[in-house]
């Protein structure tokens, strides 16, 4: 596959260190997951000089263990529903269809045109793994979903609600609700921890914007929570024993939630 020319902006510039944690995550002796097409679309596109000071040995470890979780979370919903449909939301460069895929599954993978369009330079579209261009916030994206009982249906968002303000992810999760009660979603979330990085991310006109105290918050806009996961009590091995040591304490342990939730039907 030849190289091909990228002109991103905003968050979607982003996708691309995601993209080579997982990639990266191949070269180590014992990797999370086997992602042989990260390592071929790594290669086939071009490195963002500008991100060279976002991206570290830390941040892949974080993004390595985030995407694995999900991938737990997403094998767990397959195996357990008749016809289950996954939609990823922002999905960037994610290649999880092809770690999970199963003969009955429909995947969805939804992002911006600009996205969707370098998608389908690396990726096969087929019936059953579709993309959607549309931003998350335009909701007419739902009308476009294959028909299925909610509990057959598994939202991902991972690494995405963090760049929208509270307000737009209570909208989402609103519209949400009205049209899929009882699917699951399933999102990371970051804490004060995180703020310095996410305004350094300005720089790259894609800054943090949502930033929450807990889980309880998070259930509050009409979520139930069914699993939570702190990102720095997961695979211990694979962080310092500073970090360890001290992922117990809320701010550090807060810093960044993964949160398996189901959407909470409105009270009629």
């Amino acid at each position: 596959m030849s190289q091909i020319t990228l002109e991103l902006s905003g968050v979607p510039r982003t996708m691309l260190m995601t993209l080579r944690g997982r990639a990266d995550e191949q070269a180590r002796s014992t990797p999370l997951f086997q992602d042989e097409l990260a390592v071929k679309w790594r290669k086939s596109l071009p490195w963002d000089d500008q991100l060279e000071a976002f991206y570290n040995q830390f941040a892949q470890i974080a993004w390595a263990i985030r995407a694995y979780q999900f991938d737990l979370v997403a094998n767990k919903h397959v195996a357990s529903v008749q016809s289950p449909l996954v939609v990823e939301l922002g999905a960037g460069l994610s290649t999880r269809y092809h770690r999970v895929r199963q003969e009955q599954l429909h995947w969805i993978e939804l992002d911006l045109p600009e996205v969707t369009n370098l998608r389908r330079q690396l990726d096969i579209e087929t019936d059953r793994h579709q993309f959607i261009s549309s931003s998350v916030m335009d909701f007419s994206w739902m009308d476009a979903l294959p028909s299925r009982s909610p509990e057959s249906i598994l939202f991902i968002a991972e690494g995405l609600l963090m760049y929208f303000e509270a307000n737009q992810v209570q909208q989402l999760v609103n519209q949400m609700r009205q049209r899929f009660p009882g699917a699951t979603l399933v999102m990371d979330v970051v804490g004060q921890l995180t703020k310095k990085t996410g305004n350094k991310l300005a720089q790259l006109g894609a800054p943090l914007q949502w930033y929450v105290k807990g889980e309880q918050e998070v259930a509050q806009m009409g979520l139930s929570l069914v699993n939570v996961w702190s990102l720095y009590q997961l695979h211990p091995e694979r962080w310092s024993f500073l970090l360890r040591s001290l992922s117990w304490i809320p701010y550090i342990r807060n810093g960044c939630l993964i949160l398996e939730t189901k959407l909470e039907p409105f009270e009629r």
